[in-house]
């Protein structure tokens, strides 16, 4: 498989050249075949084609099989791009079509751009593939080196045989990248310019250099991989190097012009390739690595080549340096190869010589080596250039060691002592010197390192150094210092240079060492001392010539620089040893005291630079800052504003500034001073006495003198310019650094009245004075400006400048909001009242050009803050996308580009994209400042790159940013749609192929070895596209994107973050821990989120939950993962679940990590007080927060306090204590373990917070999954391999058990934190189990508990109580751990119950058989589960018997007062339950001896009316329904020793008096906020009442206590009942109708009247007979006539049900008819009560006129027929219903029913629980029907049988005409009934139908009579 593009080519390249784990060794070999195409093909487009210009000029073209027709400006600019680049034209016409569709222009312009891209990828494919060759060092991961190794090596036989491929005898690919340099590849005159990505105009021509360069580095590696040595490849090297050198043949003197630096660059670098070509290896002190035998051939047949020796040999037309070079290394290679042959050597002695006259040293030294190109190439290109040309001078050296006095160097010396002015042409030591002297400071490891040194370095170096030859001329002293000074790299060159110039043993020291300069400077210190005073008379000029030679200031200064390279790179623990023993030696104390004396006296700039510059890292590397300080104000170095001394003018810096070097245009004086200032600043800091008022004129001086003019005048070097601009920037930096809280307002203490320097700056800044107007100099020309300006000499010092000028920003916002509350308190600085971020916004584009300086590509530490800048205004100016988007026509539509303002944020956000994709691949951030003063750059911990500070900005940024109003900064960078407003980011749709933000961070989500290799930016990037999914606004475009491919929620990431090293492993660092716990957290929390928002009813969201759920809880391939992810745990949902069992650390507490003897001591110093303290270090404490929000120790703000109080203690120990040294002692190990101990718990609480966050989002993850999307995962999970139909089940059930597992491990080490998400997943787990017991669908001949086998069941089941419990007894003392619990517990006593088939009716139970095709009997299953039932219920109880002491902690909830409603319910709930499944009673007995019952019965009757009409009646209501519940629980107990108990409650008793039963609802009116409905909430009291009341009453009929009780209760509460009556009889009622609860409760009235007594009833005060009587009668009314004929909503035909309802079950409104019937049975039994209680009570046939509600029989008759037509209806539905569960399986699992159960009109599919679940309902409305029937035929027939015939009796019922009416609406309905009798096998159905037969002869009869 090739790759596709080039774009694929070049990422695996870009692999390869990482060296990445992400390729694998067995199909490297296959992919580099695939890259040979694009290798070989490299920049070879197909040329220029007369018959596609023919279809050009005719306007018609095919393209990919469609034509397409070109406008006649679409022709010119596809010639145009054809002539210009000799392309094809048809390509042209593609580059032009892709340019309008990804540029919006199709122009010649924009589609070069793209041509341009292409070409890059091309050119860098080659240049990766051979840099990696070349460069491996720092590239490979150490721990996978043993993996990359195969790797390597076949990526280097690929590249080995790539450059060995030969066409027409040369190597073809070196042919061709000859050929690519030396021809030019496009004409700039016909299309000057073109767009880059941004939109930007680029010239061309600079972009075919960009190109030129990178083909010639190709060249340099190629020639370093596998040098051509063959003549044809050498001798094409040499024309194209000749015919390139021609432009330089002036160069001897001067420097490289501004527009031949490129052309200058690839001269060299071709140069390069040559010598690496044509010099043999070098002879080291470790290896004599002479050149192998076929090399050593190979350069002697070059030797001979005629060609080679006539162009190298011969005089060239045009000399130039370039020839020289190349003339002496044609020479050297001759002089080594060619040692037996007279000829040769004399031939190479002539070319060197020659080589020599024309000054190739000379050359190397000043043109190359010092030219501004070479000095801004990559450090890693100059130490490859620096290593051959280092060759290139040490084979110079060995080719003329076999001579005693080498002829070439002598005649160089010569040229040095001589210094004739003729001869500076000529070469002398000094420019051999000068280039080594480059070569080491650029790679110091050519001398450093043995394996690599040259043997000939030492003796060269002794022999200049012993026979006194550096002392001969000033140029060589110069020269040798400066040779030293390169040596002095890093600690062990400074070492090695400073024990060369050291005395030895003896005291003897060689000719230049650093006695004799000390004493050379002290003896012209004398001398300037010693000068007469009337000589300070004399011009200042005159006396610098007089007293020193110009050769002794140019030593002395060389010197000082050789000084100040070993004292700033040796190691600081030998600064105070070499300073004492110099010291010492010249008896000179202080040392620099000698340096200052010489800068104080009148001696050139030069020299004064140079001593500054050396007191300046003394001043870095000792503690001397103050006697510094002190010298500078004792020399009056500035002069102070108010001195009236007229003498300090003289040697006053002002007046060298204004007098000398301002004529001069040389500031190198005031620049070193700056520069030395800036160094006491560093050194002294916060901590400078008095916050440095008394050397606030320093300060002004560097302000006012300095930068303000700085621009006004005139300069010899526009490299010092800007280093004098970043010196003084960074002074302001500095100083305002130093300004502290509390330094405000100025001191009037010792008479000063002079502000902080940092005081003067700030306040200059917000006033926008000259420093912000510095500032703003640099910023204001653009980055496109700073950007070309980076390509001239003085590019990289304007660099610094901008540099220091966004620090000064940066540390400004850093300082001014404090600043300014401190100066508020002052009325004289009223004017400062805007902070600097609202300064600068009073021109807005000074932000925009701010943070655009994130667009310097050149150099990360300029990015780095122009990040922390914009994270300063974002987090200050919630507008700032505004600002950055908004169009200003005031300023002019367009910049200096000619691009419309409009499109600047378009760039910034290029520019910001840019800046991240840099950092996460490390382009680019080798130039980070190492003296940042926020963040150094750092290796991140543990990883395997290291951590570019700009992505951890950035990421911080974008984060940060997100929290403001949208539109946000955020948005704008991540590629949102962003306008102006609060609604700017709506409607976006995200594209990813734009290059932003978001393409870079979606990028890094997907690369696997990102979490390993930056672990702690890994987890940064999750972190923000979780934030962004999170978000409001941006969640909708965030998840499509996310859910497309490759994205896919991420869930390609899953094993590159879940399976990275477990967190317990100890070489991981702390951090790196911290953040791949984090990286789970998040991307766990990302899929839980993409579950919980999708939309199931679009396609790709459905899709992408079953991803995520195959991805998490699926099992995956165990054999490609680790061993400790197999078995139970394969799968990722469960494996997370094991990494926080096994992860946790202990919290250290203070008293077990420190001993008493330490505890004491630190109390003795008050330590333990300010460990112990909350304070955070902005109030004086030592507590801070981490990154992530977490408060810890401040490890630098506690190491402070803790010296502080030791020094304090220790000092106090030795004054008063008899302990003396010891005492400190013990105090000073007393701290380290205080400080040990914070460290602990910093790591500590940033794993426990990380774990925290990982099992918060495990939890959220498990909740959505098992209860929102638990639909899917039964789905995906059935689909799986081997799957079975309850594999989700099975996998709820293993979550429960494990997590169970995990909790009772968490409580029993104290982990309170991690457990409570813990408990909300067993919450969740259990829900779903007990849930699914009761709809699930089920085969009846297998067990009836998930995922356990039928054998298991019972153990199974009572196990997970156990362990429940076991849990509530462990985590009884967590607050907010037991509610989730208490849920468990009662969702676990639900499902104990088993399901719902084992409960039905045996009917329904053959029917199910029916489906399942059981081969057993129905009485064999449910006996069996009988069986199960039963021993699941014993175990239960055995349970409940072992943790009877847990009662304690529950009834202490359910009865506290001061516990939360909602667990006082579930502890409550949870009680009942238990209640009900001890048999034993020994639960209920145990909550009588906690005297429960009679609290709750207090607490209903003097507490719960009090709560009802409040805020939270809901939650009130629900405890009450609790506390009824639980006592109708106890009452309901069927033991004798529990009646008695229940008894001596006095429960109806009490109940009488409470008061919440007579609580008044509002009026009806109909509601839609059910949680503030005071109706509604008393309903729900009254029938938990009613039915406590109704159970006491049924269960307790015999005990006439309890019954006179009852007749109180009605009596008391009549009015209630009758109200209950009333409104359940009403129709509609000001738009309220009654409903379910209102039958419910009319239903239990009835119910209760019908158990008691009439007669104690009506003797009862106040008549409480009579009004239910009323209110009986009026419900009588609307429940008999017809249904269909009733006013009542109770009876009003349901309505159509929505067939998009996506429930199976039958709906709530359709239980309505249920209750309607047992309403009316309610209503028969009351009649017959009414009937039976007195004769007076007998209805006639029709209605009396006289009585509005007196029933009449024939009321009794129509409610006889409707009973008769349900009887009807309900059989049908029951057999339909029978018949579709029957033939369940037989139907595919899915059948449609049109079922008034199910709602009218309603033909889904129903599954088969829908279907029992309406077969059980529609078997109680049988019941019903038949109780109905009975009820009301006894009642009928008990007025028949009392008249025995009597016309008389029945005449007093009604006429002949009355019963022949009766007989007309009864008559069919008996007939039914009395069939019914014979055909039905159903008791009760015999019972009707032979009463039904009476009745009809007792009317007949009547009818007769």
């Amino acid at each position: 498989m090739g790759f596709d593009t080039i774009h694929e080519a070049l990422k695996f390249v870009e692999q390869l050249a990482a060296g990445t784990d992400a390729l694998e060794s067995n199909n490297i070999g296959q992919q580099l075949r695939d890259l040979d195409v694009y290798l070989q093909q490299t920049l070879k487009p197909k040329g220029r084609n007369e018959e596609a210009r023919k279809q050009i000029e005719a306007g018609r073209v095919t393209i990919e099989g469609q034509t397409e027709t070109l406008s006649q400006a679409d022709k010119h600019q596809t010639l145009l791009l054809s002539s210009t680049f000799q392309l094809d034209e048809l390509k042209c016409v593609r580059l032009l079509m892709r340019a309008g569709q990804q540029r919006g222009i199709a122009s010649a312009a924009a589609a070069a751009a793209l041509y341009f891209e292409e070409r890059r990828s091309q050119v860098l494919c080659l240049w990766y593939l051979l840099q990696s060759q070349v460069l491996p060092e720092g590239v490979l991961e150490e721990d996978a080196q043993a993996d990359w190794d195969d790797v390597q090596v076949q990526v280097n036989q690929y590249t080995k045989a790539l450059l060995h491929e030969q066409q027409d005898g040369r190597r073809k690919l070196l042919h061709h990248l000859l050929h690519l340099i030396e021809v030019q590849q496009a004409d700039p005159s016909q299309l000057p310019t073109i767009f880059d990505e941004q939109g930007t105009p680029v010239a061309l021509s600079l972009c075919m250099a960009a190109e030129r360069t990178s083909i010639c580095q190709c060249l340099v590696y190629a020639c370093h991989v596998e040098p051509d040595i063959l003549e044809p490849g050498v001798a094409a090297l040499v024309k194209l190097l000749q015919n390139m050198a021609r432009d330089f043949h002036d160069l001897s003197n001067q420097a490289v012009p501004e527009d031949k630096q490129a052309q200058f660059r690839h001269t060299y670098t071709v140069l390069i390739a040559f010598l690496t070509v044509i010099l043999p290896p070098v002879i080291t002190q470790s290896v004599n690595d002479v050149p192998s035998t076929a090399q050593e051939t190979a350069l002697g047949k070059l030797a001979h080549s005629a060609e080679l020796k006539r162009l190298l040999e011969d005089e060239p037309e045009v000399p130039s340096g370039f020839h020289a070079v190349l003339k002496l290394a044609w020479g050297v290679m001759l002089k080594i190869t060619g040692d037996n042959d007279q000829q040769t050597q004399g031939r190479a002695q002539q070319c060197m010589h020659a080589a020599c006259e024309h000054g190739v040293l000379h050359f190397l030294h000043t043109t190359l080596l010092d030219s501004h190109c070479f000095r801004d190439e990559q450090p890693e290109q100059q130490q490859l250039y620096a290593s051959v040309l280092h060759r290139l001078l040490i084979q110079f050296l060995n080719a003329a060691r076999s001579h005693e006095v080498p002829a070439l160097l002598a005649r160089c010396r010569e040229v040095d002592i001589r210094s004739v002015q003729s001869q500076q042409r000529s070469d002398s030591l000094s420019s051999l010197l000068h280039c080594l002297a480059t070569c080491y400071r650029l790679h110091p490891d050519l001398w450093l390192n043995d394996d690599i040194k040259p043997d000939i370095v030492v003796p060269f170096m002794n022999y200049l150094a012993d026979e006194g030859t550096v002392l001969e001329s000033s140029s060589l002293l110069v020269a040798w210092l400066d040779l030293l000074t390169g040596m002095a790299s890093g600690p062990k060159g400074a070492s090695t240079v400073f024990g060369s110039l050291s005395m030895d043993s003896s005291g003897k020291a060689g000719p230049v060492s650093w006695m004799r300069m000390l004493l050379i400077m002290r003896e012209y210190c004398n001398l300037y001392s010693q000068q007469p005073d009337q000589e300070q008379e004399q011009p200042q000029q005159a006396r610098q010539d007089c007293l020193i030679p110009p050769e002794d200031v140019a030593g002395l200064s060389a010197f000082l620089r050789l000084f100040s390279q070993v004292f700033r790179d040796c190691d600081a623990s030998q600064v105070e040893g070499w300073l004492t023993t110099l010291e010492d030696q010249s008896q000179i104390r202080p040392l620099w005291e000698v340096f200052f004396q010489l800068m104080c006296h009148p001696v050139p700039q030069a020299l004064k630079a140079a001593c500054d510059e050396a007191i300046a890292v003394l001043v870095s590397r000792t503690g001397q800052a103050s006697a510094i300080w002190e010298r500078l104000l004792a020399a009056v170095v500035v002069a102070p504003s108010m001195s009236d001394d007229p003498s300090t003018g003289r040697y006053d810096v002002s007046y060298q500034l204004a007098e000398i070097e301002s004529r001069a245009e040389d500031y190198s004086e005031t620049l070193a001073l700056v520069r030395l200032l800036n160094a006491l600043w560093k050194a002294s800091g916060p901590s400078i006495y008095d916050g440095g008022r008394g050397y606030a004129h320093f300060s002004v001086f560097v302000l006012e003198s300095v930068l303000a003019p700085i621009g006004r005048r005139q300069y010899k070097s526009q490299t010092q310019k800007w280093h004098l601009f970043a010196a003084c920037l960074q002074h302001l930096q500095l100083v305002i650094a130093a300004l502290q809280p509390g330094m405000v307002p100025p001191s009037q203490a010792n008479g000063q009245s002079a502000p902080p320097p940092g005081l003067s700056v700030m306040l200059d800044l917000l006033r926008e004075g000259p420093a912000l107007r510095a500032v703003m100099q640099l910023v204001d020309e653009g980055m496109e400006h700073a950007l070309e300006e980076r390509s001239k000499p003085w590019g990289a010092a304007r660099e610094g400048a901008l540099l220091a000028a966004l620090r000064v920003l940066v540390t400004a916002l850093h300082t001014d909001t404090w600043l300014l509350q401190e100066l508020r308190q002052y009325p004289k600085s009223g004017q400062y009242t805007e902070t600097l971020d609202a300064v600068l916004k009073h021109d807005s584009r000074r932000i925009s050009k701010l943070i655009s300086c994130l667009g310097y590509t050149h150099s990360s530490a300029v990015q780095v803050e122009a990040i922390r800048l914009t994270q300063f205004l974002a987090a200050r100016q919630p507008t700032l996308a505004d600002i950055l988007v908004q169009q200003r026509p005031n300023t002019g539509t367009h910049d200096r580009t000619g691009i419309p303002l409009s499109a600047t944020w378009p760039r910034l956000r290029f520019a910001f994209a840019d800046c991240l994709q840099r950092a996460l691949t490390h382009l680019g951030s080798e130039t980070l400042d190492k003296e940042d003063p926020q963040t150094p750059p750092q290796a991140e911990p543990g990883s395997a790159l290291p951590m570019d500070t700009r992505a951890v900005l950035m990421f911080e940024l974008l984060l940060a940013a997100l929290s403001g109003p949208a539109p946000t900064l955020t948005h704008l960078l991540m590629g949102f749609e962003v306008t102006q407003g609060p609604d700017g980011v709506c409607g976006s749709s995200l594209d990813p192929h734009d290059f932003s933000c978001l393409g870079v961070v979606l990028n890094m989500a997907l690369t696997p070895t990102q979490p390993h290799e930056q672990p702690m930016l890994y987890e940064q990037c999750l972190q923000l596209l979780y934030s962004l999914s999170e978000h409001l606004q941006t969640r909708g475009p965030m998840l499509t994107l996310l859910r497309q491919p490759p994205y896919s929620m991420l869930t390609p990431q899953i094993r590159s973050v879940l399976q990275s090293d477990e967190p317990g492993n100890a070489e991981e660092s702390l951090q790196t821990r911290v953040a791949r716990l984090h990286q789970r957290a998040c991307l766990v929390r990302l899929a839980a989120l993409g579950l919980h928002c999708a939309d199931l009813a679009v396609q790709s969201d459905d899709a992408s939950c079953k991803h995520l759920l195959h991805a998490f809880f699926l099992p995956f391939d165990t054999e490609s993962d680790t061993d400790e992810m197999s078995g139970d745990s394969n799968r990722y949902i469960l494996y997370s679940l094991q990494l926080l069992a096994t992860s946790m650390v202990q919290q250290p507490e203070y008293v077990n990590e420190l001993s008493s003897s330490y505890r004491q001591s630190l109390r003795d110093m008050g330590v333990d007080a300010v460990l112990q303290s909350s304070l955070p270090v902005e109030r004086g404490g030592v507590l801070t927060r981490t990154r992530r929000g977490q408060l810890c120790y401040d490890m630098s703000a506690l190491t402070r306090e803790m010296k502080s109080r030791y020094m304090q203690t220790s000092a106090d120990h030795l004054r008063y204590s008899s302990e003396g040294a010891e005492g400190s002692d013990e105090l000073r190990e007393a701290c380290r373990q205080g400080l040990r101990f914070a460290q602990k718990y910093n790591a500590w609480l940033e794993e426990a917070a990380a774990l925290q966050a990982l099992v918060q989002a495990w939890q959220q993850l498990v909740a959505v999954a098992i209860t929102k999307r638990f639909g899917i995962l039964q789905e995906v999970a059935a689909g799986s391999d081997g799957a079975g139909p309850d594999s989700a089940l099975q996998l709820v059930h293993q979550l429960l058990s494990e997590t169970l597992y995990v909790l009772h491990g968490l409580l029993l080490r104290g982990h309170p934190s991690l457990v409570l998400p813990l408990a909300q997943v067993v919450e969740a787990c259990m829900a779903r189990l007990q849930e699914q017991a009761l709809t699930t669908e089920m085969d009846p001949s297998s067990n009836f508990y998930f995922s356990i086998p039928s054998g298991q069941v019972p153990a199974a089941t009572v196990d997970l109580f156990v362990r429940l419990l076991e849990a509530l007894d462990r985590g009884q003392s967590e607050d907010a751990l037991r509610p989730h619990l208490y849920a468990a517990l009662l969702s676990f006593m639900q499902y104990s119950q088993g399901r719902r088939p084992a409960q039905a009716s045996p009917q329904i139970f053959a029917a199910l058989l029916k489906s399942g095709n059981s081969n057993g009997s129905s009485d064999q299953l449910v006996a069996g589960m009988d069986q199960q039932n039963r021993v699941v219920e014993q175990g239960i109880a055995a349970s409940l018997m072992q943790q009877l002491p847990l009662l304690t902690t529950v009834v202490r909830d359910a009865a506290a007062q001061t516990s939360k409603p909602a667990l006082k319910a579930q502890a409550l709930t949870l009680l009942a339950s238990w209640v009900v499944a001890d048999p034993s009673l020994a639960v209920a007995n145990q909550l009588h001896q906690q005297d429960l019952p009679n609290r709750i019965l207090e607490d209903l009757v003097n507490r719960a009316h009090q709560f009802l009409p409040g805020p939270h009646a809901g939650m009130a209501v629900q405890v009450i329904e609790a506390q009824l519940t639980l006592l109708l629980r106890l009452s309901s107990a069927r033991r004798s020793s529990s009646a008695e108990v229940t008894d001596e409650l006095q429960l109806i008793g009490k109940l009488i008096h409470c008061k919440a039963i007579d609580l008044e609802p509002e009026e009806p009116v109909l509601r839609t906020d059910h949680k503030h409905d005071r109706r509604r909430h008393i309903s729900r009291v009254l029938l938990l009442v009613l039915q406590v009341v109704n159970s006491e009453v049924a269960t307790k009929q015999q005990r006439p206590h309890t019954m006179s009780q009852a007749v109180a209760f009605v009596a008391q509460h009549s009015k209630m009942m009758h109200r209950v009556l009333r409104e359940a009889a009403v129709g509609n009622l000001n738009g309220w109708e009654p409903g379910e609860r209102e039958a419910e409760l009319a239903t239990l009235v009835l119910s209760l009247v019908t158990r008691l007594s009439f007669g104690q009833l009506s003797q009862q005060p106040g008549a409480p007979a009579d009004a239910l009587r009323d209110g009986a009668h009026r419900l009588l009314g609307p429940f008999s006539c017809p249904s269909e004929d009733s006013n009542s909503p109770l009876l009003r035909a349901p309505q159509p049900m929505d067939d998009a309802d996506d429930s199976d079950l039958p709906s709530t409104s359709y239980t309505l008819p249920l209750k309607v019937a047992r309403l009316r049975c309610a209503l028969a039994r009351y009649l017959m009560w009414e009937v039976n209680a007195s004769k007076d009570f007998r209805y006639q046939i029709r209605p009396s006129s006289s009585m509005v509600h007196q029933p009449c029989l024939q009321q009794l008759a129509v409610m006889l027929k409707q009973a008769g037509l349900d009887h009807i209806a309900t059989t049908d539905d029951r057999a339909a219903l029978l018949d579709a569960i029957a033939n369940y399986s037989r139907t595919s699992g899915r059948q449609p029913l049109s079922l008034q159960v199910f709602g009218v009109n309603s033909k889904k599919p129903r599954t088969l629980s829908s279907l029992m679940t309406a077969a059980a309902q529609v078997e109680r409305q049988l019941q019903q029907a038949c109780l109905l029937a009975e009820l009301l035929l006894a009642v009928l027939l008990l007025h028949f049988a009392e008249t025995n015939g009597d016309p008389a009796a029945l005449s007093r019922l009604g006429d002949n005409r009355a019963f022949a009416t009766l007989q007309r609406w009864v008559g069919p309905t008996l007939d039914y009934f009395d069939m019914q009798r014979t055909s039905s096998k159903s008791a009760g159905s015999e019972a009707v139908g032979q009463m039904a037969r009476e009745l009809k002869g007792y009317i007949a009869r009547a009818i007769h009579a």
